[in-house]
């Protein structure tokens, strides 16, 4: 479930500085997130005390989001924000990216929810804290941490043989913090599936399959280390682990029995941070992490994509360092500047290929500055914050040619970005926000270089650019017995330069830049609370993306997407009774086109979900039970991948705190 009361009744302070209430400031301006009112971002509060979540379930509740989906638990799925292709958009970690250019759409159901506190979704420009210029938006994750002494055990289990169990622990002293949590799950997912066998309007020869070579076994641990340094700074350690062995299972009209991915990810990531609320307040952070992803793909008949046999074991590693400080100079303005270094390397090898593709690197100096104006005329309340973020990157790849002669080729960019971010309250309960923005997606070293086989160079590559301009009304506050917030926004993206790949020959494809594309949209969300016993969660968002060129919708974006969640809690009912809770889910996602040609449909799907808890014996007992699919919808995502259907899952947790 979510946690109510993260998302609910009045923001933290946002509007009057980033380090709480100032004297010419005694309020906050109405916002659907804690950090900066003139940006559009959802805060969603994970809690998962009683029924099984999932990370791509709970994204479903933020506005202006599409999850694109491969299959049911432990396949590969990423996220599309207002439009915008998944890798256009970037992945936090706290505040390290996890995410770059050249890993391609980052896989999301490699983050564990276990070690996830909190989920941000930044849609369009994002706030200067986060020094990111990403064309679709910021994916934030924050790190899980507690301020209780518990220790506790979850199990879960469901439809298709799915299972997932882990053990934690937590300790809260004084001065010193630690969350810690291991487990593993799996699942078959040998689920049933129409197969049509590529003639969609002829039923006569479609066959019911069952999904094969899809199942998954994982392991997984997570810790996160926090130490007061001193009465005013804080050192935040953490560590997040992931092993997997999946099946790749192919289209359903196609299947794969042989191919299988192998992946381990390694995060770590050290945090100081020094806040001092004197004359002048101020915070200073200073970061540092490293990243270690290994993916072994073993294709042996060359049957995932356009490769010929494959058996690879890529490695990458990424090396991230950031300095950030914010500093109230005067009650109504605030100096924001943030400096970031990142190295990255990936080290490719391939058994079976006649010529290795060479190792490639990229370097990048990213820095941001931000002026934040704010405070009060009268009993209007205001915020304005211009943003500049400067990025250099340099990436390069050595070669040997046919003749053993060493190369180097090398591709630099020099990519300003810039923000404009205003926001107004005439009441106490009503906002008017808007922004400007640009952003960019640099081409990864394999779209520039190629691999020497199946993908050729193109040196000529430009980034990805885009330009937006977002607007929305906000009322937020709290009366009697009703809680919570209403949000409507209107949103366009103008985006040049946009990289696609093109067929040269039977076995060659080439990356080069094409067109524009323009997406315009309307998005509105609701979070509300009746007393403590009710909570609704709804979102909304129409959009129209299309290719300039061509007048074509955009490829996996469909027109209309909605998502509505009423939720019912019983409260405490007895000592043995802590609370009782009863959901009920529909979310709809309208008709899509796979490809630019618009040639073939995805079509629409509706789907529901329902769901019970319970909590027994002061939060210590927690059962939940859910179905998710109730009518068994099934059909496919984009790139033709069967979804299975109607699900089962139950779960089982026990904790104990003192």
């Amino acid at each position: 479930m979510v946690g109510v009361v993260s998302v609910l009744g009045l923001a933290p302070a946002v509007a009057s500085s980033q380090f709480g209430e100032t004297a010419e400031v005694d309020a906050e301006i109405p916002a659907t997130n804690s950090l900066d009112p003139t940006a559009s971002g959802t805060e969603i509060r994970v809690t998962d005390r009683m029924v099984q979540q999932s990370l791509d379930e709970l994204l479903r509740q933020s506005a202006g989001t599409r999850v694109v989906l491969q299959g049911p638990a432990g396949s590969t799925f990423c996220l599309r924000l207002r439009g915008a292709a998944c890798d256009q958009s970037t992945v936090l970690l706290g505040d390290v990216p996890i995410s770059n250019p050249d890993t391609g759409a980052f896989d999301l159901s490699l983050i564990p929810i276990e070690a996830i506190d909190e989920i941000e979704v930044w849609r369009g420009g994002t706030p200067a804290w986060l020094n990111q210029g990403a064309i679709g938006g910021v994916l934030r994750l924050i790190p899980r941490s507690y301020e209780t002494n518990e220790v506790g055990v979850r199990g879960s289990g469901g439809s298709f043989g799915s299972w997932r169990a882990n053990a934690y622990g937590a300790s809260a002293g004084e001065k010193v913090r630690f969350f810690g949590t291991a487990g593993a799950g799996g699942a078959r997912n040998d689920y049933p599936y129409l197969d049509d066998i590529g003639t969609r309007f002829d039923p006569s020869d479609d066959v019911v399959r069952r999904r094969q070579n899809a199942d998954f076994l994982e392991g997984l641990g997570f810790a996160n280390l926090s130490v007061d340094t001193s009465d005013k700074s804080t050192l935040d350690l953490v560590f997040l682990g992931l092993g997997r062995d999946r099946g790749e299972p192919g289209p359903g009209s196609s299947p794969v029995l042989t191919a299988r991915t192998r992946t381990t990810r390694l995060i770590g990531s050290a945090s100081w941070l020094h806040q001092d609320d004197g004359k002048y307040p101020y915070r200073l952070q200073l970061l540092a992490s490293y990243d270690y992803w290994q993916n072994r793909f073993d294709d042996p008949r060359g049957r995932i994509g356009t490769n010929p046999e494959t058996r690879a074991d890529d490695r990458h590693h990424s090396v991230f360092g950031r300095v950030a400080s914010a500093v109230e100079l005067q009650p109504w303005f605030e100096l924001t500047t943030i400096a970031s270094a990142r190295f990255f390397r990936r080290a490719p090898f391939d058994e079976l290929a006649i010529r290795q593709e060479p190792t490639s690197e990229r370097l990048t100096f990213s820095g941001t500055v931000e002026t934040n104006f704010h405070g009060k005329a009268g009993n209007v309340m205001f915020e304005l914050r211009p943003s500049v973020l400067l990025t250099w990157t340099r990436a390069f790849v050595r070669t040997v040619s046919d003749l053993a002669v060493p190369e180097s080729t090398e591709s630099t960019d020099l990519l300003p970005t810039y923000r404009v971010g205003g926001a107004i309250a005439p009441l106490t309960w009503l906002s008017f926000r808007g922004s400007v923005s640009s952003g960019y997606r640099l081409p990864t070293i394999l779209e520039i270089f190629g691999n020497q086989g199946v993908i050729l160079a193109n040196p000529d590559l430009v980034p990805e650019r885009a330009l937006s301009y977002d607007a929305a009304v906000t009322a937020r506050g709290r009366t009697g017995i009703v809680s919570g917030y209403a949000t409507v926004g209107f949103f366009l993206n103008n985006l040049t330069d946009q990289i696609r790949f093109r067929r040269t020959s039977q076995f060659t494809i080439i990356f080069e830049n094409i067109d524009s594309g323009r997406t315009l949209g309307v998005e509105a969300e609701v979070r509300g609370q009746l007393t403590k016993h009710f909570a609704l969660f709804g979102e909304l968002t129409w959009t129209r993306a299309r290719d300039n060129a061509t007048g074509n919708q955009l490829p996996g974006q469909p027109e209309l997407v909605a998502f509505v969640r009423p939720e019912l809690h019983s409260g405490e009912l007895s000592e043995r009774v802590s609370d009782l809770l009863a959901f009920f889910e529909v979310t709809h996602i309208g008709k899509s086109f796979p490809s630019p040609g618009n040639l073939s449909v995805i079509a629409p799907r509706t789907t529901t979900a329902v769901g019970l808890g319970a909590l027994f014996f002061g939060s210590r007992l927690g059962l939940g039970f859910r179905v998710d699919d109730i009518f068994n919808v099934g059909g496919q995502d984009l790139l033709g991948f069967p979804l299975p259907g109607r699900l089962y899952s139950g779960r089982v947790s026990l904790r104990h705190a003192w």
